[in-house]
């Protein structure tokens, strides 16, 4: 992971800074491996003065966490600090704790970049404190990390062969009589047995009427014969996200079933080859809209997005998005048709953009 550090470093001192304090989960599983355990959501951990930081500068980097949390810091490739946060024999002070470790690595003057969307108030007072002046970084790290390294590729290559099961066990299980939500639970447990433990992830499974609304959380509603079953799901581990989305039918489909599918998955690969190096993402945008045009009204949402350290991030293709497309980005494109008395249909892939033709990473076969 160091060739990621080492990118932020370069991003940080075009923007003339040379420290920064790191806090958001995001970033911090994506540069360090931070994996909390997703058993303590939603709970709020009374042992823990979250998030954990990273204080980077120009020639180190430390991650800094609660002595709770050590467990989960065990990958880092960069060095571990911790504050104490959970004691038996003597009462826990972790946000005091907190506050003397970060003071001791990061305070003094100067120019200090923040995530402010996710730094602790606490922490920004005592750096302020210190006589530093916080600037605002958020949209920098995303920026730095638009184009992706090989390490990242890979890891988000590994999310979507986890993508690529659950899209393939809902597959098997969408027949009459099963419930949405034992569809779900089912393709949860295939991402665990298969990354060892319990996967965080995005798993939406819903049938019927329902699918023309786009699809959400997967309820105690039963498959009936014939009904289409939308399945989008975004499952995360190392740091990194995949995304997909299939619909198929719960026994024959119809005639009208097959000739919207044809259409949506045409749509879905006009968009994967348009996405090219220099294309601007509104043009595939409204090219992948346009194809589907003629059956009625576009789909609600975005034709797709960046993909990476998060689940949605730039560059968005969508009607107001001019940002050119790059060799090395990683997208995700799910265009759709939703109508009611019919149901919807949304299909996903996610791909690198290349020059010599796109890397697809989520390998399954969309089919009805």
């Amino acid at each position: 992971m160091e060739g990621l550090i080492d990118r932020l470093r370069g991003a940080l001192s075009e923007a003339g800074l040379e420290r920064a304090v790191l806090s958001h989960p995001e970033t911090l599983a994506h540069l360090c491996l931070f994996d909390p355990s997703p058993e303590e959501w939603p709970v709020a951990n009374p042992f823990v003065a979250s998030p954990a930081l990273l204080v980077l500068d120009a020639d180190s980097a430390t991650l800094l966490v609660a002595s709770f949390h050590a467990a989960h810091a065990a990958r880092s490739p960069v060095p571990v600090e911790q504050y104490r946060s959970y004691d038996y024999e003597r009462a826990p002070a972790p946000e005091v704790e907190l506050e003397a470790a970060i003071r001791g690595l990061a305070g003094g003057p100067g120019r200090i970049g923040v995530e402010v969307s996710s730094l602790p108030v606490a922490v920004a007072d005592v750096l302020r404190a210190e006589g530093a002046e916080l600037v605002e970084i958020d949209q920098l790290v995303v920026r730095a990390r638009r184009i992706k390294l090989p390490v990242e590729i890979e890891a988000i290559r590994r999310a979507s062969r986890l993508s690529d099961l659950v899209q393939s066990a809902v597959k098997d299980l969408a027949e009459p009589g099963v419930s949405e939500a034992e569809i779900a639970a089912a393709a949860q447990a295939v991402m665990a047995n298969e990354a060892g433990r319990r996967v965080p992830a995005i798993l939406t499974v819903t049938t019927g009427e329902a699918t023309a609304d786009g699809g959400w959380e997967a309820t105690a509603r039963v498959i009936e014969p014939g009904d289409l079953v939308l399945c989008d799901t975004s499952p995360w581990i190392d740091g990194h996200w995949s995304d997909s989305a299939n619909a198929v039918c719960a026994g024959k489909p119809t005639s009208e079933q097959r000739r919207i599918f044809d259409r949506v998955q045409r749509a879905l690969e006009l968009a994967i080859r348009l996405c090219q190096p220099g294309a601007l993402a509104c043009d595939v945008d409204a090219a992948v809209r346009a194809e589907l045009s003629d059956l009625g009204p576009t789909y609600g949402h975005h034709t797709g997005h960046g993909i990476g350290a998060s689940w949605s991030e730039p560059p968005r293709i969508t009607p107001y998005e001019r940002i050119r497309l790059e060799e090395g980005m990683v997208l995700a494109v799910e265009p759709a048709f939703y109508a009611p008395g019919f149901g919807g249909i949304r299909l996903e892939h996610v791909f690198v953009v290349r020059s010599g033709g796109n890397e697809v990473l989520t390998r399954f076969e969309h089919t009805l």
